[in-house]
Formats: structure tokens, C-alpha cells, sequence
């Protein structure tokens, strides 16, 4: 009778396989953010990397006088060597500037460049694009300006346009703001320095532009164009009467298009919504940059705690009536829409220590970090440095988040800089993070023991599309395990979820070590072990890997053939 009981079960099991989809595995990085690989796990949580500033060696920093003051809105770009004046990969980091006596409110704003092949060393290459003529009595001088926009209009984002059949004379693209109404335009470029503006707006909905707007090319659901800006609209995402902050409804919201960057756009909707335990009133979630990296969405929002304006030092009162500190947030998601989760209300990367002048109620400079005031991150602000390193063999363990930080508020953040406090340092950075270390999968440092563990979905390995019988499939992980900390893994049936002879944990070499690619191995005959996979290949009710881990931070796994 229970022999007859279990087969009915297994019969129940194999339709219920069948009729479910068993997720695919693909060659290459999957990170771990999200449940999306998980079925059941203890003691386990998501947390942000850990990231190290360096406030010591800023990237940009003001050197001339057409950008005395830097301003927050920035764009970094990867750009390959067959699209680089090179000849060779190319960094390209675009920041806003202006002139010590410019107030970004009243004047043009200037998009400023700086380049680099090594990621150390950086030019700023003097151009005649846009000469600096000073007090309009001097000379005109050559400039690092690429792009003028028109007063109080700023500059988005810069990207490169992947979709198939685009002329290489429009390759580049930024977003802009244009006219009163706050409308989104493209300009374009061949190589990202010389640059025509767009003729009509490439979204029709006005205030889109409010903040930095972020666009970027997805290859994702047959490839399409993706637009964050920020809207005003009655939401709960609101700094509405708080005291010190504008009257307006703003929410970040994300718009796609599947055809061109004019459109026809999507519905906006709301990226991400505010809640407990972020306060509603005076928090403001302010800048949408974003980062698709590894096929996942990265949205750098920069979460804005508004003053009072008697709380404000700033001697305008437009500028005081809207001050404040922020300091960068992660959220993330799968798809572009979202929305977007954020794993901890604590920042990714925080502002550095300072100390509130209590005249000015400004961080005062003397003793005061470089970012003190309040940090911003750049939109595709990842820098690896393999995008340049490619006759090396050996994988670059760090990659760096590019972001803007000063030591003034928001209100002198780049719109009254020279008059709200002359002193203030200004300039862009860059932060060290592990490689695909935005996000780890990590055991509680509130358990004594430290261990923790997860069974996957069931899933599918891939095939190898070379067909090459030589090669195996293997796999790794980017993981922090202690010393004290152990890492074990064994794979089991997907319809019965027995362990598969060879894979178990009894025959796994446990692993004790940090590392970005730890091969996963199983011991064979005379205590020899092997890393291949190719027999759970086509596996008929498909594998599930059960992972047992102690102290131990996990950041992704990769799957490779070779």
C-alpha cells in the first residue's frame, strides 16, 4: 500500500514538474539580490557591500575657472575601442560646471568632460567648443565644455545607443532638460565629445525633467529604451508642507519604449514608493541613477532629508527654502519598471564625517571629509577596470562606484557654490566595492553559530552551445567565508530532492577562503576531486543545489564551460 501511496505521489510530482516552469540557467554571472533562485532558507538575509571611499585621489575636482563650481549632476560612461578617439577602451565621466560667478539658476549651464584609459589618470581634454571668455573682457580660452544648456535647464545622462541599425552619428545620446516646462530632449553624438541638440521634445510629458534624468538601452524583452525622471503628482512619496521644502508632489517614475527614443513611451508609473520606516514628510527620494549590470536594475536614489529654512545657513532665501542633506540609497529590481525594493534603509554609500559650523549651520571645512555635506551618485556609475584590462588574465577583484560629493548642502550644492560658501570642496569620486559586490546573500551576525542555509527552485544547467565534448561545465562563486566559516554545497533531484550521487555534501570540499571565482568541486576516486557538472546536465527532473554556509557572505555564482 505505501509502495502504491509513493508512486501516485511521484505521478502527482512529475505533472506538477511539468506543468511548472523549471527556471534555465545561462552561462555566465548570476547575482545573488533577490529570492528569484530560492525556494526555502534560514538565517540568511540581503545586504548591501560593503564599499571604501576615497576621499584622498578625487577623479574631478574644480581646476579651471568655467568650473569653480561642479555640480551634482553626474553621467560615466564605458566606452568600447572601436567607438573611442583612442583608438583604445575609454572612460568618459560628464559632470555640470560653471563659473565662480554663475548661479545655475539665472545662467547657461555647461557639460563638462573628463577622460581617461587607465582609470587613474585623468585629462580634461581644452577644446574650442565652447571658449571661456571670463568677465566677456578677457580672451576666450579653450575649455573642456562639450554641451550648453539653457538657463536653470540641466543635463541628464549620457549613454551608448546598442540598439541594431543606429548611424554611427548618433551612436552617443544624452538626456536634457529644455524649455520652461521641463521637457526631455536627445541630443547625439559619434564619439561623445561633439554634440547636436534634439529639435522636439523626445517625451511628451512636461516636468519629467524636474531632476536628472537617467536613459539607457536594454537588449532585455527584444530590446528597448528606458527613461527615469521625476514627476510632480499626488503620491505619498512627497515633501508636500514639509517646512523648508518646495510645494510639490515628486516621485520618481520610470517610462519604456520599445521603438526609438521619441517613443511611443510607455505609461509613467512610480518606481519605487516610500513607507515605514522611511518618514512620508520632508524625505524626499531625489535622484533615479541608474545601472543595469549583470540583468539586474540598480537605481542609486539619493534619499533627501529637507531643512526648515531657519535650520538653513544660506544667505538666499530661495536657496534656504529648499536645503538639506542626502545621502545615496540602492533599490533594486529585475525589470525596469520595477518596482524597486531597497534591501536596507541604510545608505550604500554615506556622507563622510563633518562638523556643523554653527554661524553658517554648514559643515565646516577645517576637519570636515570632502563629502561631509552630501553625496550623489553618477547614473551608470559602475568603473570596472577589466573594461580596460583586457590582455590580462587574471579577473580584477575590485570595480568602483563613481559618485559626486561636497561639503556644503544642498543648497550650495552647486546653484549658489561661490556664494553660499566659497570654501566648500566639490568634486567626483570613486569608492571600491568587490567585484559584483553591490549586493550579498549573507548569514546573521546576530547568530552565534553564524550558519545558515537555502534550497534552490528547481532549475535546468545549461548546454554547451560549442558542443565541444572536451569541455565541462562548471561552476563558482564570488563568496566572503571566514576563517571560523565554512561554504558547502550538494545537488539534489528536483522531483524527489534526494541528493545525486556524486554531488553530495559528504563528497563536496568544503571551502574556507575569500575569493571572486572558488571553484565548487566533489571528490572522486583516490581522494581526487572534480569541478564538472556536464553529467547534471539535461538532468530529467531537473537539479536543485542545497547550500549549508557559515559566516559566510555570497555574492554570486557563475557558470562557465571549459
Amino acid at each position: 500500500m505505501k509502495n502504491i501511496q509513493y508512486l501516485i505521489y511521484l505521478l502527482i510530482q512529475i505533472n506538477f514538474i511539468k506543468s511548472s516552469e523549471i527556471f534555465t540557467l545561462n552561462i555566465g554571472v548570476h547575482l545573488l539580490v533577490d529570492n528569484q533562485y530560492i525556494e526555502n532558507s534560514s538565517s540568511l538575509e540581503f545586504q548591501n557591500g560593503k564599499i571604501e571611499k576615497d576621499l584622498d585621489h578625487p577623479l574631478i575636482y574644480p581646476e579651471y575657472p568655467w568650473e569653480n563650481a561642479i555640480h551634482f549632476y553626474t553621467s560615466f560612461l564605458q566606452v568600447p575601442a572601436d567607438l573611442s578617439l583612442a583608438r583604445k577602451p575609454m572612460y568618459l565621466l560628464y559632470y555640470a560646471c560653471a563659473s565662480s560667478y554663475d548661479i545655475l539658476f539665472n545662467n547657461n549651464v555647461s557639460v563638462c568632460i573628463s577622460n581617461s584609459t587607465d582609470g587613474i589618470h585623468w585629462e580634461k581634454p581644452l577644446l574650442s567648443y565652447y571658449p571661456y571668455r571670463g568677465n566677456g573682457s578677457e580672451p576666450p580660452r579653450l575649455t573642456n565644455i562639450v554641451f550648453m544648456t539653457d538657463v536653470n535647464e540641466f543635463f541628464g545622462s549620457v549613454f551608448i545607443d546598442q540598439r541594431p541599425g543606429i548611424s554611427r552619428s548618433e551612436i552617443f545620446k544624452m538626456t536634457y532638460e529644455h524649455t520652461s516646462k521641463r521637457y526631455v530632449y536627445i541630443g547625439t553624438s559619434p564619439d561623445g565629445f561633439i554634440w547636436t541638440k534634439g529639435i522636439e521634445p523626445a517625451h511628451p510629458t512636461a516636468d519629467l525633467s524636474d531632476t536628472q534624468t537617467v536613459m539607457l538601452y536594454s537588449p532585455n524583452n527584444g530590446g528597448q529604451y528606458i527613461l527615469y525622471g521625476r514627476l510632480n503628482s499626488a503620491v505619498s512619496n512627497t515633501s508636500v508642507y514639509c517646512p523648508g521644502a518646495l510645494p510639490s508632489y515628486r516621485k520618481v517614475v520610470v517610462t519604456l519604449s520599445n521603438e526609438s527614443v521619441h517613443g511611443p513611451w510607455s505609461k509613467s508609473v512610480e518606481a519605487f514608493p516610500l513607507g515605514t520606516p522611511d518618514p512620508i514628510q520632508c524625505f524626499d527620494n531625489y535622484n533615479p541613477a541608474t545601472l543595469f549590470y549583470h540583468n539586474i536594475y540598480f537605481l542609486f536614489s539619493s534619499g533627501y532629508l529637507h531643512w526648515t529654512e531657519i535650520n538653513s545657513g544660506a544667505p538666499i532665501p530661495r536657496a534656504a527654502q529648499n536645503d538639506g542633506v542626502m545621502d545615496i540609497r540602492l533599490a533594486l529590481s529585475r525589470i525596469p519598471q520595477g518596482p524597486f525594493t531597497f534591501l536596507t534603509r541604510d545608505p550604500f554609500i554615506s556622507r563622510g564625517i563633518g562638523i556643523i559650523d554653527s554661524k553658517t549651520k554648514l559643515v565646516n571645512g577645517t576637519g570636515s571629509d570632502r563629502d561631509a555635506g552630501f553625496v550623489f551618485s553618477s547614473s551608470n556609475g559602475l568603473m570596472d577596470p577589466d573594461f580596460i584590462r583586457s590582455d590580462v588574465d587574471i579577473l580584477s577583484p575590485w570595480m568602483y562606484h563613481i559618485y559626486w560629493g561636497s561639503q556644503t548642502t544642498h543648497a550650495g550644492g552647486g546653484a549658489y557654490l561661490s556664494q553660499y560658501w566659497p570654501g566648500a570642496f566639490t568634486g567626483i569620486f570613486k569608492a571600491r566595492l568587490r567585484r559584483e559586490g553591490y549586493v550579498s546573500l549573507s548569514t546573521l551576525s546576530s547568530n552565534p553559530t553564524g550558519y545558515g542555509w537555502f534550497i534552490s527552485k528547481v532549475l535546468s544547467l545549461p548546454n554547451n552551445k560549442k558542443k565541444n565534448r572536451n569541455q565541462q561545465l562548471q561552476m563558482y562563486i564570488n563568496a566572503d567565508t571566514s576563517t571560523a566559516g565554512f561554504f558547502a554545497i550538494q545537488f539534489e533531484d528536483g522531483l524527489t530532492n534526494n541528493p545525486i550521487e556524486g554531488y553530495t555534501f559528504d563528497e563536496c570540499k568544503t571551502l574556507h577562503q575569500n575569493g571572486i571565482r572558488q571553484l565548487l568541486q566533489w571528490r572522486r576516486q583516490n581522494e581526487t576531486y572534480s569541478g564538472d557538472l556536464t553529467p547534471l546536465v539535461n538532468y530529467s527532473n531537473g537539479i536543485r543545489f542545497h547550500i549549508h554556509m557559515a559566516h559566510t557572505k555570497l555574492y554570486s555564482f557563475i557558470l562557465s564551460y571549459v
